[in-house]
């Protein structure tokens, strides 16, 4: 079950990673200046950011069918407005505004059901491969995207993407998918605790999901630089939009790669020391990365950004979702993605600025510096955590990530 679902999600998250690289490209030769792009980049996440954790209660209270085909039909309508309405920047805002009040009904829905479908033992596997899936959207999407604008148009681009969007609405309208019961149910069913019915301030009491709230708010932070900056750094350089499709999805590749052996690394190295290593891997290659002009050269570093921002996502995934009270995971996991949301707002905007000043090495380099520093902050609370954990045994269910 969870392999069918992760597949028809994937095939319309092809249209989020092909969206950014496409309305970035197009915002540019409709002549954006960096700052406009960086407005018109956080749009995506603003309605994320006010309605995720409502898109999340909706999900525990009325099931996993009504947003996400909602938020499926959503967003493809949002990707027909450039088609149908050429050469106008404002409708570029107008798209993106759109497409993120869709995609936030879309994605919590969809980690609140993958983590439905399994127990705590099969969690981190589902969360695996969900994580698989949105890799291999994320490669395909820019790739097509690519190779359509430069062979089509623009315009057919957004075409395609609003088809690919649609997929998982429509399987859902045709009741060709049979889903479990909403998260509330199931554990009135299961004769759980009372589901609690707290606010915000009652979820982030819980020290583990403050935890995974914050890792996950600094990986994202260099998610969102790399997608929204990394296209802008390629074409000042001269790069093609295929050569840059084709540097996305070997990023998105990677992204794959380390997420299909992270149950492993997880098992070897534990949670914690996994995070570190994703951290410390990516501040290393976003130093690296405005060094260099050659396409080959940057297709090895966004690779290896790839791999250290790769594990960071299903990690706190499965960590909010296990530290969630019964019946509220969508909630929680609609928290998660506020956050998200919220750095991928104004951290376009932000670096938008640096980047109009100062060019693609401050960009760069000041998140590297931010990733360097939260893989430290990670290791000096496991090293307080374990002598916490020596001197009072008692309680080692107290150690969080």
């Amino acid at each position: 079950m969870i392999y069918i679902v992760v597949t028809i999600f994937a095939i319309s998250y092809m249209s989020f990673r092909g969206n950014s690289m496409l309305t970035t490209l197009y915002a540019i030769e409709l002549g954006a200046s960096t700052w406009e792009l960086g407005i018109i980049a956080s749009l995506v996440a603003l309605g994320p950011m006010f309605l995720a954790f409502y898109a999340g209660k909706i999900s525990d209270r009325l099931g996993f069918k009504i947003p996400i085909t909602f938020g499926s039909l959503g967003i493809s309508l949002a990707l027909l407005l450039p088609y149908f309405i050429k050469g106008k920047l404002i409708i570029l805002y107008l798209s993106q505004a759109l497409y993120g009040f869709g995609i936030v009904f879309l994605i919590v829905s969809m980690q609140n059901l993958t983590g439905c479908l399994g127990t705590p033992e099969t969690r981190p596997k589902n969360y695996s491969i969900y994580s698989m899936g949105v890799s291999a959207a994320n490669f395909a999407g820019p790739l097509i995207t690519g190779f359509s604008i430069d062979h089509i148009s623009f315009h057919s681009s957004y075409l395609i993407l609003s088809f690919l969007a649609a997929v998982t609405g429509i399987v859902l309208v045709f009741n060709l998918v049979k889903l479990p019961p909403p998260p509330q149910k199931q554990a009135e069913k299961n004769q759980e605790k009372t589901v609690s019915k707290g606010g915000v301030r009652e979820l982030l009491a819980v020290p583990a999901i403050r935890d995974a709230l914050t890792s996950s708010g600094i990986i994202l932070t260099g998610v969102v630089i790399y997608d929204f900056y990394f296209p802008i750094f390629s074409q000042r350089i001269g790069l093609s939009a295929s050569v840059i499709g084709i540097i996305l999805s070997i990023n998105a590749a990677a992204f794959f790669l380390v997420r299909f052996f992270m149950p492993v690394l997880v098992s070897k190295f534990t949670e914690n020391n996994v995070l570190i290593g994703c951290f410390w891997i990516t501040a290393v290659s976003f130093f690296l990365l405005p060094l260099f002009a050659n396409a080959v050269a940057l297709g090895i570093i966004s690779f290896f950004v790839g791999v250290g921002l790769g594990c960071g996502q299903p990690l706190t995934m499965t960590l909010a979702f296990n530290a969630s009270p019964p019946g509220r995971t969508g909630e929680v996991l609609g928290l998660r993605l506020t956050v998200n949301k919220i750095v991928q707002f104004f951290v376009p905007i932000i670096f938008g600025s640096v980047g109009t000043v100062f060019a693609a090495i401050p960009v760069f380099w000041s998140n590297a510096l931010m990733l360097g520093s939260g893989g430290c902050l990670v290791r000096k609370k496991n090293v307080l955590s374990k002598r916490h954990l020596q001197d009072n045994p008692a309680n080692k269910n107290e150690l969080h990530l």
